[in-house]
Parts: structure tokens; sequence; C-alpha cells
């Protein structure tokens, strides 16, 4: 998987697998990256249709969508 989506946004999408509806700092702290590259990895994964975001207050919370979860089930 790292080879499609590179290797920190695989960690990030596996992070976000393990800790469903974690923020984007939680995130971070997760899976390594700054809170603002997080934010930048999540855009992309969220483009690509492998995770969903919702907003609560001031806060993103992130989950894997169902193509996100055949991802990381085939892989």
């Amino acid at each position: 998987m790292a080879a499609l989506l590179g290797h920190t946004r695989a960690a990030v999408l596996t992070a976000i697998a393990e800790h469903p509806g974690c923020s984007t700092k939680e995130l971070a702290a997760f899976a390594g990256p700054a809170s603002s590259s997080a934010s930048e990895h999540t855009a992309v994964l969220r483009e690509a249709g492998l995770i969903t975001t919702i907003r609560h207050r001031n806060t993103a919370l992130h989950s894997l969508s169902q193509l996100g979860l055949n991802l990381l089930n085939h892989t």
C-alpha cells in the first residue's frame, strides 16, 4: 500500500483504521506527521474517497470509507 499511497499516507490511513473517529491532532500523534501535514494527507485521502470527515464544532473527525476499508482488507 505504501508504494501506491506513499509511506506517510499509508500510515495515516492505517491510523484512521485503528482509531476511527480520531481528530486531526490525534491522527498526527498516531501516525507521526505534524498536524498541518496530517491535515493535508487527510484532504488527499478524502478526495480519493478513502476516508470520510465530519466536523464537530472546530474539530475534524476522520473515519475510513468503505473504499478505504476495502483497500486495507486487500493489502
